[in-house]
């Protein structure tokens, strides 16, 4: 253990003690604790705690949402008010540049129907499109009409040295 001007202390069952050196006796100054007894909190009965539930209690309670539920309506109304102003503002400038807001036409790819010629009943259905029926293709490979021949199988080549690309759905 330390040894302090001949004062060595030795530590038995978990205390510290003196020992005495050269026959002397002397006393470790150990400092002590004071107890302080606290009481546990006890469950407040609802019977203990009333509730006020008199109208001043209410009117104090909800009197600062009901300033700010006014507040935010003035604040609306405003709003709104400034909205309005500035159409007119909006549509004064209008009249006066001469632009007028016109209504945008309705168009459609169909013909009108005082525009008609004939009528042509069919058993099937016609492909229309842009009002006009379009003509029966024949089932043929499509091509582009401004590729060759060499360009053509330039691709063809690509494709082929490249067989390592799936086909992507």
């Amino acid at each position: 253990m330390k040894k302090r001007s001949r004062l060595s202390v030795k530590k038995k069952s978990g205390c510290l003690m003196p020992s005495s050196v050269a026959g002397e006796t002397s006393v470790l100054a150990v400092p002590s604790w004071r107890d302080h007894s606290v009481e546990p909190l006890r469950d407040p009965n609802p019977s203990d705690i009333l509730e006020n539930l008199d109208d001043s209690v209410f009117s104090k309670r909800h009197a600062k949402l009901e300033l700010d539920e006014k507040r935010r309506k003035r604040w609306d109304i405003q709003r709104i008010r400034e909205q309005r102003i500035l159409q007119r503002l909006q549509l004064r400038m209008y009249k006066k540049k001469g632009i007028q807001e016109s209504e945008p036409e309705v168009t459609s790819f169909f013909p009108e129907p005082d525009d008609v010629e004939s009528l042509m009943i069919t058993p099937f259905l016609p492909v229309v499109a842009f009002g006009r029926p379009l003509p029966k293709l024949t089932p043929q490979n499509f091509e582009l009409p401004w590729l060759d021949e060499r360009s053509r199988c330039r691709l063809e080549i690509q494709k082929k040295q490249t067989p390592h690309r799936t086909c992507r759905k």
